[in-house]
């Protein structure tokens, strides 16, 4: 074993300090936890597991509370309940896991599949991450001509070789497997194939990620969720997206997607594949830790249920809705009215209108045209029931609405309290339809 090269320190000398456990939350995720301070969650690619960040996670904890997890379907996570969204769950996983821990918000890093769930993360639930990086990140296409030459490689070409390993996960096999994701297949370590290997060994993982993969690879489904110029568009935290020089996809899809984000840094490593965090540990755990000290939270304070006293009446500032497709809408305009009122009692009434309503030209209250009648409904949201705090989310249980499908229900909200004083409710609406997307509501006290 060779003490200069530190692709060879074996696993469990990097890890002794850390704690490894199963979070039980809405699924049952193992995760590997290390460090305190601002939390960093690391999401791993396709086929991996936790310890494919073995030779970050130790370094990254003397700055951060580090969090590295094996996603469904995925390392000893849980194996049923498969999904061929595949992308929503995973997302929703992340989030439990968070909500588990205690984590109003997080910097998140994903490689390969992890940085395609990072990346939906940040579109559907924006409030809970800090910032991101993107190494050698799947599920993003580029407009057509957006990238000179580009052309995107033929993954369905992997999946013979990918479901041969796991029908026979050989330590051959599963080395050869893994061998095509460096750039040098010699710094691959016997200790990592073994790891991999008695993972696969798993019958009940095997036979999971055997559907994961052939969908994954070659399935329609999961390619609803890809990422698109128009949508990373919309990624407005601090994106670092990291590359290798020898990856797959070519330094020139990294760059293009540090550009299309609002505020995106790109740095390739030489002579790196696409398993660049393992292959240049060392430059990516000074990178990643460069840019994510530089990007510390300091512009807001997370409240939790301890702190939070919601009780009286709060003017609407602003209302937008963030489409899944990439559409941006304003329900009631930029110019909008409104309130919502929290009483001392648990109840709670919100009324939110556009600022100039048209009056109705004939009849009365009730006899209006139908069209002004419409108009009226479309141009105010009315509501009102019970509600409860509970950590960083407001539940309202509506007894009355003006949409009548919410009456019976629980709208729940995901605060934050900003330091100008606002708050800010989001939401995630009608998952799972053409029309799913997150809500951002932003408030101000006007009383108690």
């Amino acid at each position: 074993m060779s003490e200069s090269n530190p692709l060879q320190r074996p696993y469990w000398i990097e890890l002794l300090h850390t704690q490894v456990r199963e979070v039980q939350g809405k699924y049952r995720t193992r995760i590997i936890e290390a460090g305190a301070g601002p939390a960093l969650i690391l999401l791993h690619g396709t086929g991996g597991h936790a310890e494919n960040y073995a030779l970050n996670i130790a370094e990254l904890a003397r700055h951060f509370r580090v969090i590295a997890m094996d996603f469904l379907w995925h390392g000893k996570s849980q194996t049923e309940g498969y999904d061929a969204q595949i992308i929503p769950v995973l997302v929703d996983q992340v989030l439990d896991v968070m909500d588990q821990l205690g984590l109003a918000t997080a910097f998140v890093e994903g490689q390969s599949l992890g940085g395609w769930v990072a990346m939906q993360l940040a579109l559907r639930h924006p409030e809970r991450v800090d910032a991101l990086v993107l190494t050698t990140t799947m599920g993003y296409t580029p407009d057509a001509g957006a990238i000179e030459g580009y052309v995107e490689p033929d993954w369905a070409s992997n999946l013979p070789s990918s479901l041969e390993v796991l029908r026979d996960p050989s330590f051959d096999n599963v080395r050869t497997r893994m061998a095509r994701i460096l750039a040098n297949p010699q710094r691959l370590t016997d200790e990592a194939v073994m790891v991999r290997q008695a993972l696969y060994c798993q019958p009940e993982l095997a036979a999971v990620q055997m559907q994961f993969i052939a969908e994954y690879l070659a399935g329609p489904t999961i390619r609803q969720h890809l990422v698109t110029d128009a949508l990373a568009r919309q990624i407005r935290q601090p994106t670092l997206v990291y590359w290798g020089e020898r990856n797959r996809t070519p330094p020139a899809l990294g760059e293009h997607i540090a550009r299309q984000v609002h505020n995106g840094t790109f740095h390739c490593a030489a002579d790196t594949g696409h398993w660049a965090q393992f292959e240049s540990a060392a430059e990516h755990n000074e990178v990643v830790t460069t840019f994510l000290q530089a990007h510390l939270p300091k512009d807001k304070t997370v409240m939790t249920r301890t702190v939070l006293n919601p009780i009286g009446r709060w003017e609407i500032l602003a209302w937008e809705q963030r489409f899944d497709d990439g559409r941006i809408e304003l329900p009631m305009g930029e110019h909008l009215q409104g309130f919502i009122q929290y009483t001392e009692g648990g109840h709670m009434a919100c009324m939110i209108a556009r600022a100039e309503r048209a009056p109705f030209e004939s009849g009365g209250q009730w006899n209006a045209s139908d069209s002004e009648k419409a108009g009226a409904y479309s141009s105010m949201l009315a509501y009102g029931g019970r509600y409860a705090v509970n950590d960083d989310v407001i539940t309202h249980w509506v007894d009355i609405s003006l949409f009548p499908n919410w009456v019976g229900g629980a709208q729940k909200r995901r605060f934050e309290v900003n330091a100008d004083g606002t708050l800010t409710l989001s939401a995630r609406l009608e998952e799972g339809t053409p029309q799913a997307r997150s809500a951002r509501l932003v408030w101000r006290r006007v009383s108690v």
